[in-house]
């Protein structure tokens, strides 16, 4: 049926078009660069809003192109989380991005990066993940040094270094696979353990990297602190799931055998408890807002280790958690970092003492920040609430891990309320409108909205 290719065909025509487009509606002129930006926005919503027809159409449960591609239910969540988060960023940067020389090139970038992550949450093939993983990877090294200013250079150079050692383990991880199961594809049944050991173990390095969780965490800061705020909203957040999806495909659609499952329960827990504790234990020596974002996202991306350790001992809860906690991350990171930017273009600065007096001069950016924030602390009903629920819901046998997640999960109130004591404190802070302000308050509605029926993923899946 011609329906069931639409699922990649119209974001695929909405994203790609756009993404060529763009690069000759933007001729220099402040017209030319509105109709570029405009293009961006509505065919990222297009694209967003013919997915979710399509999987409320009930147009999944099949493959496409000689078994390479599987249309299911996860897929549309972790495509549809994406898109969510390419708007939010898109939302953020006109004003920020209007002087760029690289204006047009940066929105291109977005949209092909965002059409790569598409294709990478329908992949049902070890080349599919390549060729995603290529375009989205690529397209992410480029966003960062986009600027080309000393900072984001050299921020992205270390964020290419990295890339190119994650890659390298990745490939070396899918040779091993390819080997283990005797076939490219990720619904596989092993045949040599050993081998298959070693392949998990190189992928999780690869994608752990990407990431960013302990211990391969070194090249963050850096890139987070350093790198022009628009282009680390992007990267903190939708940045992430180039490393989130991969890994949950290669988990998620095999025959693992017993021994793997132990294999995968102990690394990923592990990797779990270290991600939370490092981060925290850091995050709370900081000062500076963006730093404090920077390190705690190791920490978060802790709790997202917890849903790969028991993903193969209860798939349902592991994967609600998985998609739940990723858009929550996303959503937050986009719109926290987009705050940062704007409040470093009002008072000058990042630090704490920077959004001191935000509540009394806009009380709406102060209540979006706040939504956000206790979002990744993980109050309800706000989405990041829920995430961290099913997670733990998840390790149900594992009691020992959630209670190290839960005390992780209490400590990092430590940096969080501080951010949000720190706005209501006296200062001299001023209303400004910007793009920057729009995407934070956007983000925050999403997220308070979409945490209102995000119980009902678990009937869903």
């Amino acid at each position: 049926m011609i329906l069931d290719y639409l699922t990649l065909i119209l974001p695929s025509i909405f994203l790609l078009a756009s993404s060529i487009s763009i690069l000759y509606l933007d001729n220099g002129s402040d017209k030319g660069f509105s109709n570029a930006y405009k293009v961006a926005i509505i065919s990222s919503i297009l694209a967003l809003f013919s997915l979710i027809f399509l999987w409320s159409y009930g147009v999944y449960g099949f493959t496409l192109f000689s078994n390479t591609i599987y249309v299911d239910q996860l897929g549309y969540l972790f495509a549809i989380s994406s898109l969510i988060g390419l708007v939010v960023v898109l939302v953020g940067l006109s004003q920020h991005i209007h002087e760029w020389k690289t204006r047009s090139s940066m929105l291109s970038l977005l949209l092909l990066s965002g059409l790569g992550i598409i294709y990478m949450s329908f992949a049902y093939n070890v080349l599919v993940i390549l060729t995603a993983w290529g375009i989205s990877s690529a397209a992410s090294y480029a966003i960062v040094m986009l600027r080309k200013d000393e900072n984001s250079v050299s921020a992205g150079i270390k964020y290419l270094i990295m890339g190119l050692v994650s890659s390298s383990f990745m490939i070396l991880g899918f040779a091993f696979y390819i080997v283990a199961t005797g076939t490219l594809s990720l619904h596989y049944q092993v045949q040599y353990s050993s081998l298959m050991f070693m392949a998990i173990a190189f992928l999780a390095v690869s994608f752990l990297f990407k990431i960013g969780a302990f211990p391969f965490q070194g090249w963050l800061p850096d890139v987070y602190t350093k790198a022009d705020r628009i282009s680390v909203a992007f990267i903190s957040s939708i940045g992430k799931l180039i490393g989130i999806i991969p890994l949950v495909k290669v988990l998620s659609l095999g025959d693992p055998t017993h021994s793997l499952i132990i294999l995968t329960v102990v690394l990923f827990s592990a990797i779990s408890i270290a991600s939370m504790t490092v981060g925290n234990v850091i995050a709370f020596s900081r000062n500076d807002v963006a730093s404090v974002l920077s390190f705690s996202s190791v920490a978060q991306m802790g709790f997202i280790a917890i849903g790969f350790a028991t993903i193969e001992i209860d798939p349902k809860l592991a994967e609600a958690g998985l998609v739940i906690q990723s858009l929550a991350y996303v959503l937050a990171q986009a719109g926290l970092f987009n705050l940062v930017n704007h409040v470093e273009k009002v008072s000058g600065t990042s630090r704490l003492e920077g959004i001191r007096g935000l509540s009394k001069s806009d009380k709406s950016l102060t209540a979006a920040s706040t939504i956000l924030l206790l979002s990744l602390l993980g109050l309800p009903p706000i989405l990041g609430f829920w995430g961290k629920l099913f997670l733990f819901e998840s390790a149900f046998d594992f009691p020992w891990l959630i209670i190290i997640a839960v005390i992780n999960s209490a400590i990092s109130s430590g940096y969080y309320i501080p951010i949000i004591r720190e706005m209501f404190r006296e200062g001299n802070s001023q209303y400004v409108k910007s793009d920057e302000r729009d995407s934070v308050i956007m983000a925050a509605i999403l997220s308070i909205g979409i945490g209102l029926i995000s119980p009902l993923l678990l009937v869903i899946l």
